[in-house]
C-alpha cells in the first residue's frame, strides 16, 4: 500500500476509506430497498429480527441495539417507524416487564421473501465479483472486532 508523503493526507486515512466506503454501500442498497418500502437501518433491524425469528429466539431491544452496534436510544425511532409500517410490534417482556421484545408481525415475516433477491441485486449493482464482496466482509469484521473485541464480530 503505497502511502502519501503525509501521514495526514486525506487519502492516507484508514477512517476516510470505511466512511467513505460505507456511504457508498448504503447508497447502493437504496433503490434495491425502495421497492420493499424501507431504508437501511431498517433491513439491518430487520435482518436482526428475521435470523432471530428463524431461530426461535425472543429479541429484545436492548439485545438487537448491541448486535447492531447502536445505542438503545438510536434504535427506538428505527423501530417506531417500523411499527407504524406494521412490520413490527413491541411489547412489554412476559418474564420480566422491564424488557422489551420486539415481534415481527406476519407482514414483517412475509416481508423477509421480498428481501431474499436483496443479497444478489447488491452483488449485480457493487460491480465487484461476490469473491471481492467477501474479502471487504472479512477485512470489515476484522476492523470491528479490533474495535470490539473479537467475540462481538458476526460470522
Amino acid at each position: 500500500m503505497n502511502q502519501p508523503q503525509d501521514p495526514l493526507a486525506l487519502e492516507a486515512q484508514v477512517c476516510f476509506a470505511l466512511s467513505a466506503s460505507a456511504r457508498a454501500m448504503v447508497a447502493l442498497y437504496r433503490p434495491i430497498l425502495e421497492p420493499l418500502g424501507i431504508t437501511h437501518p431498517q433491513y439491518l433491524v430487520l435482518l436482526g429480527l428475521w435470523e432471530d425469528a428463524g431461530a426461535g429466539r425472543t429479541t429484545s431491544v436492548t439485545g438487537l441495539a448491541a448486535r447492531l452496534y447502536l445505542d438503545p436510544g438510536t434504535l427506538s425511532p428505527l423501530l417506531k417507524r417500523l411499527e407504524q409500517q406494521g412490520l413490527v410490534e413491541r411489547r412489554r417482556g412476559t418474564a420480566d416487564a422491564r424488557v422489551v421484545e420486539v415481534h415481527l408481525t406476519e407482514a414483517g415475516a412475509a416481508l423477509r421473501e421480498e428481501a431474499l433477491q436483496v443479497p444478489g441485486r447488491v452483488v449485480e449493482s457493487s460491480g465487484l465479483s461476490l469473491d471481492e464482496l467477501e474479502q471487504v466482509k472479512a477485512a470489515a469484521d476484522a476492523v470491528v472486532a479490533a474495535a470490539h473485541g473479537p467475540a462481538t464480530v458476526g460470522a
